[in-house]
């Protein structure tokens, strides 16, 4: 049943609050109002509302306020103006960034890419934690916004994407490893080769060497699928 006009002017109200809980409480009952999502007072306050959690310390339990930001900015992103760089920008700095950022690189990519150049970090001075998941944005957006983004700004993912795999980080090596596996080109595999055979992965069995084996492998089947056959042959 959707919220009555006045009831969504009181939630409205509640996601300025100071206290969290209200705030994430609020979010909750107006995600699943399918009526209140169309509303563009409520589109404006939850893209607000996502702008402040990015910026906020973890209140409470930390899992709880991960399930509360990650399903924040899942909503955002299927409310969001994609004609508003700003809105985007603010999407594209959330923890979890959602899937729909890389079908509008054109957009979110300058915003990504400014995420890294900033290093912004919501909780303690230093790098930013997520720093990783941006990298695997980068790619996921090289291999769905192609054709949206010009060579300049794919050279520039491109050479962040070849400085991930040898950062200090081991997570980012391996969201970037991981991330190559599902959407990177047969162009990175020369590069996935030098990580499966020197990674000095401290792990047990070399999990990085074998992640990065295993992502080489799925860029070659990608590469040998039945559309790629006939384009080759049509050509």
């Amino acid at each position: 049943t959707s919220i009555s006009s006045a009831n969504r002017t009181n939630l409205l109200a509640q996601l300025r609050s100071k206290d969290p809980g209200v705030r994430s409480g609020a979010f909750d009952q107006l995600r699943f109002d399918p009526v209140a999502l169309h509303d563009p007072k409520v589109k404006a306050a939850l893209v607000s509302l996502l702008d402040r959690e990015n910026k906020e310390p973890i209140h409470g339990e930390e899992e709880e306020f991960a399930d509360y930001t990650s399903w924040l900015s899942d909503t955002v992103a299927k409310i969001v103006d994609w004609n508003d760089p700003r809105q985007v920008c603010v999407l594209a700095n959330s923890v979890d960034l959602p899937d729909e950022l890389a079908s509008h690189a054109k957009v979110s990519v300058p915003c990504l890419l400014r995420r890294l150049k900033n290093g912004l970090n919501r909780y303690a001075p230093g790098p930013d934690i997520s720093r990783g998941s941006v990298v695997a944005m980068l790619v996921q957006a090289s291999a769905k916004g192609k054709t949206q983004l010009n060579a300049a700004t794919m050279q520039t993912m491109r050479k962040i994407t070849l400085n991930a795999l040898h950062d200090p980080d081991d997570s980012i090596k391996v969201d970037t490893v991981k991330a190559l596996g599902s959407f990177g080109g047969d162009d990175m595999i020369p590069a996935l080769k030098v990580v499966a055979a020197t990674d000095p992965d401290p792990g047990e069995g070399y999990a990085i060497r074998r992640w990065a084996a295993e992502a080489i492998a799925a860029i070659q089947e990608r590469a040998q699928s039945p559309i790629d056959v006939i384009r080759v042959i049509t050509h």
